[in-house]
């Protein structure tokens, strides 16, 4: 059986879904580029965590009632671009003679820490948990805020907590990552 040829109105609509992609790519692009020089412009010293944005884009399981949900969120994760924001993060602030912490959050706990006493609690990892009280201490904020705050208190080694030390929490600094001493310019390299 021979092969059928794509029809002129087959390429005309394939023509136009591939401007609309490209177009869709460098409004994300130029989004991404506004967002981060923003970021560098301010900060010396960027704190972020290692993405896994193949765990966090994972299917639905099977038999989960929220497929759809799960779509459309996986969706949303792809289209910000989190590891390309982190990129362009990392290079800006390290261009302007800044540093970028990158921490582990197997070990930070960041989302489920407590920023005021450092215990973990295993149910705030759930999405729907939109605000945290510790029942240690008292101490109430939200979810974001109190990710962003132990991930900050972590940098400054100042989070309360076993093992949260920067030296334990498998840190890497935007100059340690596949360079040598002498690339690394004006900022020292730190080896934690």
């Amino acid at each position: 059986m021979g092969r059928t040829l794509p029809s002129n109105r087959w390429k005309k609509a394939r023509k136009t879904v591939s401007r609309l992609q490209r177009k869709v790519s460098n409004q994300r692009q130029d989004w991404q580029h506004k967002v981060t020089s923003d970021i560098a412009s301010r900060y010396d010293i960027g704190v972020t965590e290692e993405l896994r944005v193949r765990n966090m884009t994972r299917k639905a399981k099977k038999g989960s009632k929220r497929k759809k949900q799960k779509a459309g969120l996986n969706k949303s994760i792809l289209d910000v671009g989190m590891s390309a924001l982190n990129k362009m993060i990392g290079y800006k602030i390290e261009a302007k003679g800044g540093l970028l912490l990158v921490l582990d959050t197997k070990k930070v706990k960041p989302s489920q820490r407590c920023p005021n006493c450092g215990k973990v609690h295993k149910h705030w990892a759930q999405l729907s948990n939109r605000y945290h009280v510790c029942d240690a201490c008292g101490f109430e904020i939200e979810r974001d805020k109190g990710s962003a705050l132990v991930m900050y208190q972590v940098a400054i080694n100042q989070q309360p907590g076993d093992g949260i030390a920067l030296v334990n929490v498998d840190a890497v600094s935007s100059t340690s990552k596949k360079r040598s001493r002498k690339d690394t310019g004006s900022v020292k390299q730190l080896h934690f």
